[in-house]
C-alpha cells in the first residue's frame, strides 16, 4: 500500500522511534526526519509510539489523540 499521506510535523524530534516499531522496516531516515517507503500496511504503529505526536495520516489523524496498546 502507498503511505502517501504520512508526514511528520515540526514537533519531530528525530528519535527513530517510527523506524524502530516499523514491523516491515518501511520507515528510513533522511536528514534528520522520517520518510514512508513502499511497503506500509498502515499498521499505524509509528503514530501511536511517537513520544511528540508528531506523525500524521492526512487529516485524519490530526488533533486526535494516540492509543497504544497496554501490553505492547
Amino acid at each position: 500500500m502507498e503511505p502517501k499521506k504520512f508526514y511528520v510535523t515540526d514537533a519531530c524530534i528525530s528519535c527513530g522511534l517510527c523506524e524502530k516499531v516499523c514491523p516491515l522496516q518501511n520507515i528510513k531516515f533522511v536528514n534528520g526526519k522520517p520518510i514512508w517507503n513502499h511497503n506500509c500496511t498502515h499498521c499505524m504503529a509509528c503514530i501511536s509510539r511517537c513520544p511528540k505526536e508528531a506523525i500524521e495520516y492526512g487529516k485524519h489523524s490530526h488533533g486526535l489523540p494516540r492509543y497504544t496498546c497496554p501490553k505492547s
